[in-house]
């Protein structure tokens, strides 16, 4: 008879739930790409419009990338897998027809927005770099970190959100000045 041996099970389990999340984000990243924005044919919200991340193509050459949601902690778990995923399938539904804008030296401004009540978190880099590598793959000539600076800051606003100004590095002064209270003084916490 065989024994009941805990620490395989747990093991086996582990494995299993790593398995299912790899294959739940692959199937997320290929509905976001496939599937066409507007009205879903079941009922619910399509996967078009309720997708987390949205890329706008600015004046001046400035890109905006919104997350519908504050990056998530080093202790949250692998949610930065998942911003990977929405960031790619951003940027091919902002980029259908035409290859995305390309950035010899760009600076990534990292504008984190806590609604009314939400406590400010201490970001770890783990979870910038994880947007950061999908951006620079996207929007860089070549993605050398030596050619991509990053600045985060944080502010309240209406609702939760991480929005990430992608710029030529010689616009990156013009972004301080036009988003001063963004970082001109210690936010509420």
């Amino acid at each position: 008879m065989k024994s009941h041996d805990p620490i395989r099970s747990e093991h086996r389990l582990l494995e299993a739930l790593r398995a299912a999340e790899t294959a739940t984000l692959a199937l997320r990243d290929y509905a976001a790409t496939v599937l066409p924005p507007g009205p879903p044919a079941a009922g619910g919200p399509s996967i078009g419009e309720a997708a987390p991340a949205m890329v706008e193509l600015l004046e001046g050459g400035w890109l905006a990338v919104t997350l519908e949601a504050v990056l998530p902690r080093r202790g949250d778990g692998d949610r930065g897998r998942f911003l990977a995923h929405s960031l790619r399938a951003a940027i091919r539904r902002a980029f259908p027809d035409r290859l995305p804008p390309k950035f010899h030296i760009c600076v990534l401004a990292y504008e984190h927005i806590y609604g009314p009540g939400r406590r400010f978190l201490d970001h770890d880099n783990l979870e910038l770099k994880h947007c950061q590598d999908v951006l620079e793959a996207a929007f860089l000539t070549n993605d050398t970190s030596a050619l991509c600076s990053a600045f985060q800051c944080s502010r309240r606003g209406d609702r939760n959100a991480t929005r990430i100004w992608v710029l030529p590095a010689e616009a990156f002064h013009k972004w301080l000045e036009s988003h001063r209270e963004s970082w001109a003084g210690p936010p509420e916490t």
